[in-house]
């Protein structure tokens, strides 16, 4: 679907882009849409930050040449959006529980759309980044600053967790391996970053090893019961 890019902020580092679709997708926190812009082949996944009617809001870390590329792009320019796709957190949690949301990085977006629908599943929030520049284009009470506060989001959860709570988490695998590690006697819930080439499950490029066999991150996710996956096969 041809969308258009209606507002976009950089950073060095980071973009912040609103984007109007054709029609409306109705998308959930964790579901993610394929994203294209002229001169690339295969898109890549985003999961929206915010979404209401037509507009679609991202948080994007500029890692590669397309985010590169992406930097650049102006109110007015069109880019391809596929989706929705995936299964959303709402569809996989234990709805009886609240959850203290744990962001790394970018791996942040699907968390604040969480919270902005179900609030009352939500008991605690930290979005973790390394340095104070996020700040030049994002506004959130629980934003963390490695550099500032001279630890870890990891490290402060640790500080103030309760036996009894339970987690939601997105990020880089690697944040995620190390959050399966510390907090390994409680219940968490992990959105699974990969490089898709389809996103529905069609071309295999994202499989990941669980109890119950090799599932597709893309189809079968990205949300997880961390306890069912194997993360460092």
């Amino acid at each position: 679907m041809k969308s258009l890019v209606t507002k976009i902020q950089t950073t060095e580092n980071y973009i912040i882009m609103e984007v109007e679709t054709e029609h409306i997708l109705k998308i959930e926190p964790g579901q993610f849409v394929m994203i294209n812009i002229k001169g690339f082949v295969f898109p890549k996944p985003f999961s929206p930050m915010d979404q209401k009617g037509k507009k679609m809001v991202f948080l994007i870390a500029v890692v590669g040449e397309m985010t590169s590329e992406m930097k650049k792009l102006k109110p007015g320019d069109h880019i391809e959006i596929r989706g929705p796709l995936g299964t959303p957190f709402i569809e996989k949690i234990d709805r009886n529980r609240q959850y203290i949301l744990i962001g790394g990085d970018c791996g942040s977006a699907p968390l604040i759309h969480f919270k902005n629908i179900y609030p009352e599943l939500v008991k605690k929030e930290i979005y973790g980044f390394v340095t104070p520049e996020i700040k030049q284009i994002l506004t959130n009470d629980n934003l963390h600053i490695d550099k500032v506060e001279g630890m870890s989001p990891l490290k402060k959860v640790e500080k103030f967790i309760n036996k009894d709570d339970a987690i939601l988490i997105c990020g880089s695998t690697n944040f995620i391996k190390a959050a399966k590690k510390k907090f390994k006697d409680y219940l968490i819930y992990g959105s699974l970053e990969e490089r898709m080439g389809c996103g529905i499950g069609m071309c295999k490029g994202c499989p990941v090893k669980t109890k119950s066999g090799i599932k597709m991150i893309c189809k079968d996710g990205p949300i997880f019961n961390l306890s069912e996956v194997e993360l460092e096969w």
